[in-house]
């Protein structure tokens, strides 16, 4: 990579006071900021003695409150070490911890946009959400730009830095709540509207429960369903250019002008650009890919033209059809694909190697759209399943997966349930899709069939194409999450690789708290993995957030018992979201910068660009997306090997090559399958009757 350009969506700005005096109780009030004991000055825990969590008013005087007087800055002395190397060092409480600063200047920009008449959402300790009124003619809603300000300090630069995120737009009802009542349940309400204010729902005060013709709601996905609204297709253009615009456009009209710079003396004249020295990219041909005899390529559709990297080990496969009586013409469709092909799809067989044969009235049809589990049931037992074949399901789903219906939604998952416990894989296809695609004129249904007949198949076992890489001892277990909206339960998946090279297998499930069953999880496959290979060097964990001292706790006791002093690197992965920080290519007009580009972002932290812009020269369409970094933070157990820059970047580099073996698609996604395949795990597995993945699901990649 040459002389790349980046800019982040960050400003500096300087502290508007050397000191700043802040008054604090220990008694909690309304329109107080409650701040956790371990960040308050050491003069207010003196003052009332030890408790969870003290409340400041920040400037406002108040009687009977305590005023401490700090700067805004901290002193610094210089100490030596065990080996006589002097180092500097923070001398503490010589100034307001960061998290205190940060919520008084994050209360400074909410009162500063609530002052100008904006909606803003009321939250200090994160960041400040502020809505603009956005002119759009539509009879059902009112529109709302959203931007957050983010306040960090010496996160990236040595200095005081706002983050500035386009967070999209969000529609209001024009229609009240109580317009709403009839069809729309009162849980199905979150954000709502009151005087120009935002309000949770279940947070109102008592004048607007007097008054819901006057409180409107935001729309969102369960006030959808309740009306039946339609499913709008999502914008795929590029949300580099939409998101650089209005940040621009909100930096020239609130931060450069309007009083802004008293409160927040910005400094920087324009958003801060990357320093070079900490831009770096994973290895080159880290995206390249092996297919049939090793044959490398970095675009999969591509690379399965010269067939996968191994087909499936079953050498009697039968398919077989499952579907209501009004898709018989698609199953025959389908069928027709399947052998012929259709436009790009070659045919199963053609495409993806797997020899595709079904027998005559084997397939199963059933006639109560709603719930057919019982008559799929009562035609699975008439069935002669033979012992020498291997089945696999085409499953035509009356309804999407996506269905507002809670009890039909899950029937989807039900029937996946009922064939893996007779050990039989199944393919789950929306017959509405198929109609609606195959109608539109406009539409191409080859390009799911390529993506269908990669996922068939990964589930019989083949591998349609092997990370390039040179086998390593190492044992490597992503753990992805999905929170069950219906009981607000979150589900943790977790997978297991014995190899680097993206062959998984042992997919398993708990709730969130089962942290110790979840360890023992992993130490069970890290015995299994010894069992077979000589010595492991270290044990590599994808986790979907930072990972707690209690979830790490029993898997470093359990290596300990099993006497392995073995580094365990953690590596959480985040998607990045609208509020955080991402990073723009001035050097290309789309502004993406080049995929396994990554960027330090400070303690540990880096973000990884992941997507298909390979060369400066690569030709991006909107079906291949304009993906938003994922943030990594890396930490080990031994921890000089995370200062390790050459460890990090093999570590980055595994998170980026991960994200090439999803075989969902011929498309290359932006998160790893070490948390996307456990994530889609856990998702599912809420919807299984008794909590638990049948035997036969552990060990391969029915979810798909």
């Amino acid at each position: 990579m040459s002389n790349p350009k980046l800019t982040f969506n960050l400003l500096t700005f300087t502290h508007p006071q050397k000191s700043l005096t802040f008054w604090f109780t220990n008694q909690e009030q309304d329109g107080l900021c409650r701040i956790f004991h371990t960040l308050v000055p050491d003069e207010v825990r003196n003052k009332f003695g030890e408790q969870d969590h003290f409340y400041t008013s920040f400037e406002e005087e108040h009687e009977g409150f305590f005023a401490v007087t700090k700067n805004t800055t901290p002193d610094f002395e210089y100490s030596t070490d065990e080996d006589g190397e002097e180092y500097r060092k923070m001398v503490k409480n010589s100034a307001y911890t960061r998290s205190v600063l940060r919520r008084y200047y994050n209360q400074q920009i909410y009162q500063y946009f609530k002052g100008l008449g904006y909606l803003v959402k009321p939250n200090f300790i994160d960041d400040i959400e502020v809505w603009f009124p956005k002119k759009k003619d539509d009879i059902h809603y009112n529109y709302v730009e959203k931007f957050t300000l983010k306040v960090q300090l010496a996160r990236i630069t040595d200095k005081p830095e706002l983050v500035i995120t386009s967070a999209g737009i969000s529609r209001i009802f024009k229609n009240s709540v109580l317009d709403l009542l009839d069809m729309v349940a009162p849980d199905c309400f979150n954000w709502v509207i009151y005087e120009q204010q935002l309000y949770r729902y279940d947070e109102l005060p008592d004048k607007p429960k007097m008054e819901l013709d006057k409180v409107f709601p935001v729309w969102n996905f369960d006030i959808r369903d309740a009306l039946q609204l339609p499913t709008e297709a999502p914008d795929r253009s590029n949300k580099y250019l939409r998101f650089k615009s209005n940040i621009d456009t909100f930096y020239k009209h609130f931060i450069s002008k309007n009083g802004f710079t008293e409160i927040i003396p910005v400094d920087s004249k324009s958003f801060v650009p990357v320093k070079e020295v900490k831009i770096n990219s994973v290895k080159e041909k880290s995206n390249e890919l092996l297919f049939f005899d090793d044959t490398p390529d970095i675009v999969p559709f591509n690379g399965m033209k010269k067939g996968p990297y191994k087909g499936s080990d079953y050498g009697n496969i039968q398919f077989f059809y499952i579907f209501h009586e009004e898709h018989r013409e698609i199953a025959d469709n389908l069928h027709n694909y399947f052998t012929n092909g259709l436009y790009s799809f070659k045919g199963l067989y053609r495409f993806a190697k797997v020899p595709y044969h079904t027998q005559r009235n084997f397939s199963i049809v059933f006639s109560n759209k709603d719930n057919p589990l019982e008559e799929i049931e009562r035609e699975l037992i008439k069935r002669d399943f033979k012992p020498e074949t291997h089945y696999f399901a085409i499953y035509l789903s009356p309804h999407s997966k996506h269905h507002p219906s809670k009890e039909i939604k899950s029937v989807y998952y039900r029937v996946k349930e009922l064939l893996l416990k007779r050990d039989i894989t199944s393919q789950a296809i929306d017959a509405e899709k198929v109609r609606t695609t195959l109608a539109d004129e406009g539409s191409r249904y080859d390009y799911s069939l390529n993506n269908i007949a990669i996922a068939i198949l990964a589930k019989l076992d083949g591998i349609p194409w092997q990370l390039n890489a040179k086998l390593k001892n190492e044992l490597i277990v992503g753990v992805g999450a999905f929170r069950h909206v219906d009981t607000d339960v979150q589900y943790l998946g977790s997978a297991f690789s014995f190899s680097n090279n993206g062959k998984f297998k042992r997919f398993e499930c708990f709730q969130k708290d089962q942290t110790d069953e979840l360890a023992g999880s992993i130490l069970d496959q890290i015995k299994e993995y010894v069992s077979v290979n000589s010595n492991i060097n270290r044990l590599i964990i994808h986790f979907y957030k930072n990972m707690s001292r209690k979830e790490l706790e029993p898997i470093e006791k359990g290596l300990h018992n099993l006497d392995l002093d073995i580094p365990v690197f953690i590596v959480s992965i985040n998607k990045t979201e609208s509020h955080d920080i991402v990073a723009f290519d001035n050097n290309s007009k789309e502004l993406m910068p080049l995929s396994g580009t990554y960027i330090n972002v400070g303690f540990n932290q880096y973000l990884l660009f992941n997507n298909v812009r390979y060369n400066t020269d690569s030709r991006i369409g909107a079906i291949d997306g304009y993906p938003f970094p994922i943030k990594l933070s890396v930490r080990c157990t031994h921890e000089e090997e995370a200062k390790d820059q050459k460890v990090v970047r093999e570590l980055i580099n595994q998170v980026y090559q991960f994200s090439r073996m999803y075989w969902k698609s011929v498309r290359q996604q932006n998160l790893p399958v070490t948390i996307k395949y456990p994530e889609m795990v856990a998702e599912i597995f809420p919807h299984f009757s008794g909590n638990e993945i049948p035997e036969f699901g552990k060990d391969n990649l029915w979810f798909l």
